[in-house]
């Protein structure tokens, strides 16, 4: 080959086949529930859309220069999804809520949640305390795992639990009075008061909370991301307030 047929051979390859940085970039591939639903995710057609879980993935990725990718996994999947390198990482879990995961492979936390109970604001004077809901049916999300002070209350029969397959239709089912309160999240209190105002009009929460959650990103063991690397991108993330300017503009509140 003549040099000036090198020189072109070069050219042509440097320019027409390559990629973005981002595009070379490895893959970090984020395991979601397809049960998620707003603040933590937000999906739209089958995808990923939105929500705190995909803004802090977003920035981890960014952070240690991956390539994020989301994948819908159904909720009996995640742990082995985990395990087999289906996905890398599952952020937004208590080592309580996943179980079959080694608490080393978890990161620092990311956010810390508050368990709390709803019920509708007209029962508000009658229903003000945890016990003045003994007995009656709580609405739960099937397969999830709750506080152990709670689901000591469900085994015991002091709180009747009734599943439901999402938070929206937990909500629903309290507002239709199938159930006398709801089991959920801060997070989610907070988010549904701030985004539907008919919400904050027809349900409040009661002041005691049951159970706190640290919850963390859960690493697969052949992850492409060291622990050490997940460690100091949340860390980053927290010292400079990325974290809680992303819980502000996913829930409308910086923590409660």
């Amino acid at each position: 080959m003549s040099a000036l047929a090198a020189v072109s051979t070069a050219l042509f390859s440097d320019g027409a086949g390559a990629q973005s940085p981002a595009a070379q970039s490895p893959t970090l591939v984020f395991g979601i529930l397809e049960t998620e639903q707003p603040p933590l995710v937000d999906l739209r057609n089958g995808e990923v859309a939105g929500g705190l879980i995909k803004a802090i993935g977003d920035e981890i990725a960014r952070r240690t220069g991956l390539r994020p990718l989301y994948r819908l996994v159904p909720r009996n999947r995640l742990e082995a999804d985990l395990a087999d390198g289906l996905i890398d990482l599952a952020c937004g879990y208590s080592p309580d809520w996943l179980p079959k995961v080694a608490i080393t492979r978890f990161s620092t936390p990311i956010l810390v949640s508050h368990s709390v109970l709803v019920v509708r604001r007209a029962d508000s004077e009658r229903l003000r305390t945890l016990g003045d809901l003994a007995g009656r049916p709580i609405g739960a999300i099937l397969g999830f795992r709750y506080p152990r002070e709670v689901e000591a209350a469900f085994i015991d029969g002091t709180w009747q639990r009734e599943d439901a397959p999402s938070a929206e239709s937990n909500f629903l089912k309290l507002r239709n009075r199938r159930v006398d309160a709801i089991l959920t999240t801060d997070l989610e209190a907070d988010y549904r008061q701030t985004a539907d105002k008919t919400w904050a009009q027809a349900l409040t929460v009661l002041p005691q909370t049951v159970g706190d959650h640290e919850e963390r990103c859960a690493n697969a063991p052949r992850s492409p991301l060291p622990m050490e690397t997940l460690d100091a991108a949340i860390e980053a993330m927290r010292a400079d307030g990325t974290l809680t300017r992303l819980r502000l503009a996913a829930t409308g509140r910086a923590a409660s």
